[in-house]
């Protein structure tokens, strides 16, 4: 598979979901406008009381508790990330996960001189020399870097909050996969283009990238679906990519969140961008005769 590759959409993808083939994302997730929502109530199909799906963000300066997200967190009695993060092994298997094939570090993918742009970029970033990401895969350093992209103190994850929320109503909290699901979603970007995309990153600085953050912020503070999902068309995601890292995912959960709506009523909260398109959460329910709606 032959990747054209941008740093701009694996941040989208970190922050909206926890990259040359001529079909891009445009014309693979074309379907029916949706509705301004990022929460929608799932109903019927022998579903005998609603859940709830939401569209989260993975950072942001804006977390609202709204009413409407309160009465769909009373109105439940489970919450469904895309992983369970109250799983005590989360971090231990994350770990185990993040670094690279024995005797394969950063530095030596790398060229002096791209090195030494990256290694003095992250230093003025993150205040940490690179060295210590060294043995770690690339996507360990775009996700300290992306952590970075808020312009407020106070930066949290809709995931987190809701993870609060569920522990004070006593909620069980359930996985749609496994954090080694997502870490290998991340192993199909060959580590030399994210590694160039870095470098890339270094030399426009943060300002372009936190740019690409304020724009993506404006839509999903609108709770426009489609124009998140324009962003990402804009940035070039192509259709393989998307593909692997958003399309096959939605359909692997779909019999699970199934599964786990007739069971009980649930607040199902996954990133934004597994949402809008032919093969987004919404549409796939629908396609499975669940009457899904958005809440206002």
């Amino acid at each position: 598979m032959k990747i054209k590759f941008s740093l701009s959409i694996l941040i989208v993808f970190i922050l909206l979901i926890g990259c040359n083939s001529s079909k891009s994302v445009a014309t693979s997730n074309k379907s029916s406008k949706l509705e301004n929502s990022l929460l929608w109530k799932i109903s019927g199909n022998g579903i005998e009381k609603p859940s709830y799906l939401y569209g989260t963000i993975h950072l942001t300066c804006d977390y609202t508790y709204t009413d409407k997200l309160r009465k769909a967190f009373d109105e439940t009695e489970r919450l469904v990330l895309e992983i369970d993060m109250t799983n005590p092994k989360l971090q231990a298997d994350m770990m185990k996960l993040i670094f690279m094939e024995k005797g394969k570090t950063i530095q030596g993918m790398m060229n002096e001189d791209d090195y030494k742009t990256l290694s003095d970029f992250f230093k003025e970033q993150v205040g940490v020399d690179l060295k210590m990401f060294n043995t770690m895969k690339p996507f360990a350093i775009t996700a300290t870097l992306t952590s970075k992209m808020a312009v407020c103190d106070n930066g949290t994850a809709y995931e987190t909050e809701f993870m609060k929320i569920a522990k004070e109503q006593n909620e069980a909290v359930i996985g749609l996969e496994t954090i080694e699901d997502q870490m290998n979603v991340f192993d199909q970007i060959p580590y030399d283009e994210q590694l160039k995309s870095l470098v890339e990153m270094a030399n426009t600085g943060m300002d372009e990238s936190r740019k690409s953050f304020e724009k993506m912020t404006k839509y999903y503070n609108a709770e426009d679906l489609e124009g998140l999902l324009n962003v990402m068309t804009e940035q070039g995601l192509e259709a393989d990519f998307q593909e692997s890292l958003v399309d096959q995912r939605n359909r692997n959960w779909i019999p699970l969140i199934e599964k786990i709506a007739k069971e009980a009523p649930a607040f199902i909260g996954v990133g934004a961008l597994h949402l809008p398109g032919e093969q987004g959460v919404i549409n796939l329910l629908r396609k499975q005769g669940y009457t899904v709606e958005p809440v206002y």
